[in-house]
Order: C-alpha cells, then structure tokens, then sequence
C-alpha cells in the first residue's frame, strides 16, 4: 500500500466536529488510507470510501478487511458525481485531483487521482455535491497545493449552498520556504478563520517535532 505525506498530513490534522463524526464520506479513498485512519482516530464512526478506479477499490477494500475497524469502514466503487448516497455525512475528507490545467498523463488511473478534469471529478462538481451532503454542522477537510487553495475557497463561497473555510493550516517543507500545500476545514456556517504553519523538515533534513507531534499514531518510526 503505498501512503503519501498529503494524504498523511490530511488525516492527522482534521479535527472534525467537536463531539467527533458519527458518519465520515472519504471520496477518492485511492489505497483506503484516509478511511483507515479515520477509523483510527474517531472510535465509533462509520466510513464510507468511495473509489472511481475499480483497481484502487479493490485494494481498498483489501487493505480495510486485513485492519482492526474493517466492521465500521465500507468501500464503494463508483463515481461521487452519480453515486446515489442516502445519507448526509459529520465529516467529509478529501485528497482531491489537484492539476486543472498541466499535461495529463496517459496511464488513466494516475489522471483520475491527480487531475482535475471533466473526465475525472472537477473540483466545482466536489464542492457542490459536498455542500449537498453534508450535515448542518458537518465538516469538509481538503488538501491541495498552495497555488490552487484561493481558486478552489473561490469557487467554494460562490456557490448557491456556499462553503466557508473555518481552519487553515499552511503546509512548508522548511521554516525558510514558501508554502507548498494547504490543508482546510470548510463548514456551511461562516466563522472566524483559524490559520497557522506547519514545518516538515529541519534545517538538518530531519523531521520537525511538530511534524512528529502531529503524525506519530501513524507511523513506527515516530
């Protein structure tokens, strides 16, 4: 199972609703490392992953039967934008396609995670259909590169059943760079904007303790 440091970041970080999520939506689950982790933070939710790609389902749905919450963590192949869901979600998490305007790749699977395109699922097409599932007081966490987040808030609060980000947290590799990523919790209800940093690496290549503070119930070596 290969797990990337975004999607890592992304589960470590969401907070969720303050008596913690009864029901969590994980949409473009990939291997199932968000549902997993989700189920590892939040004891009693139930987990929908739901996964376009029949492959990356099916390794999904691998990895959940070899875990501990396999009773408490459902993985649907199909595609968010036609899938009929019966119920509204506390939490929604998101490692969404990032690349709206680069080069697409032609191996088909790597396009559909990474690529926000028509053929995939376009991040206007995400936030509409989140903003139908959610509940009243329900939470929407995201990561995407830093060069997208303005774009993607933008479309969010344009929207008829408008979003608004309540959490921000820039992502940096090092104290001296710019920021490469951000993570967000959006929310139907406008609030006060809580923002802060989050440094990886130390100046001598080793992880920060912030970094480890944040990831250590995910990984040995922490």
């Amino acid at each position: 199972m290969h797990v990337n440091t975004d999607s890592v970041l992304l589960g470590a970080w969401t907070s969720g609703p303050a008596k913690g999520p009864a029901r969590i939506l994980d949409i473009g689950t990939g291997c199932g490392i968000l549902a997993l982790m989700m189920a590892q933070r939040f004891g009693y939710a139930r987990i929908d992953a739901l996964e376009i790609d029949e492959n990356s389902a099916a390794e999904a749905a691998a990895n959940v039967s070899a875990s501990p919450w396999a009773d408490r963590i459902r993985v649907i192949k199909g595609d968010f934008r036609e899938h009929d869901f019966t119920e509204k979600y506390d939490l929604i998490i998101s490692n969404p396609p990032y690349f709206s305007q680069s080069l697409v790749s032609p191996n088909v699977r790597r396009t559909r995670a990474r690529h926000s395109y028509r053929e995939s699922l376009p991040h206007g097409d995400l936030l509409s259909g989140v903003a139908d599932l959610l509940t009243e007081n329900g939470f929407f966490a995201f990561i995407l590169p830093a060069g997208s987040y303005r774009n993607f808030i933008f479309q969010a609060c344009l929207m008829d059943k408008q979003l608004f980000p309540g959490r921000i947290t820039m992502v940096r590799t090092k104290k001296d760079k710019p920021a490469i990523r951000v993570l967000s919790e959006m929310g139907k209800t406008r609030v006060p904007v809580v923002e802060d940093t989050i440094t990886i690496y130390t100046e001598n290549e080793e992880y920060t303790q912030q970094y480890i503070r944040l990831v250590r119930d995910f990984y040995l070596w922490a």
